[in-house]
């Protein structure tokens, strides 16, 4: 794993949320980075994509629950960097939507699994070529949940 001192460091400065906080969450993070398969390079691009502790933990969490219920599949990260890839969106849209999304779920008190979240996210973005100006990726979601309804 990388130097978690220096990148908590490095994120405190970068997003102006407390060492501490930066400190903990990466901590956390690489004691469930093995069960989630998240190999250290992916942790490091994960740990620079997100905006806040709570964004790192939060997607650590959803790779480390994806990968104990597919534990012979790919790993959520690779699932998501395909995602990406093939988006006009950059890594940290694609995780503040996800932050949205779990938020959204938590508001309605459901749950759900990261590959319906993630294929519905995949639409969201996919959207963005009906519009003029792109808009952000958070926004399509809400845009969509409003329309297309998340299924139960």
């Amino acid at each position: 794993m990388p130097d978690i001192a220096a990148l908590a460091r490095q994120k405190a400065e970068a997003t102006g949320h407390d060492y501490m906080a930066w400190l903990d969450a990466l901590s956390k993070g690489e004691y469930l980075a093995a069960e989630a398969h998240l190999g250290k390079p992916d942790f490091a691009k994960l740990a620079r994509a997100c905006h806040s502790p709570d964004q790192f933990s939060l997607m650590v969490e959803a790779f480390d629950q994806h990968a104990k219920e597919h534990p012979q599949g790919p790993n959520g990260f690779k699932l998501l960097a395909e995602q990406v890839d093939a988006s006009p969106y950059a890594l940290g849209d694609w995780i503040a939507a996800f932050e949205t999304f779990y938020n959204w779920l938590s508001s309605k008190n459901r749950i759900a699994g990261f590959q319906p979240m993630l294929g519905y996210l995949a639409c969201c973005s996919e959207s963005a070529a009906n519009h003029s100006i792109r808009p952000a990726l958070t926004d399509l979601l809400e845009e969509m949940l409003e329309t297309y309804p998340f299924p139960e």
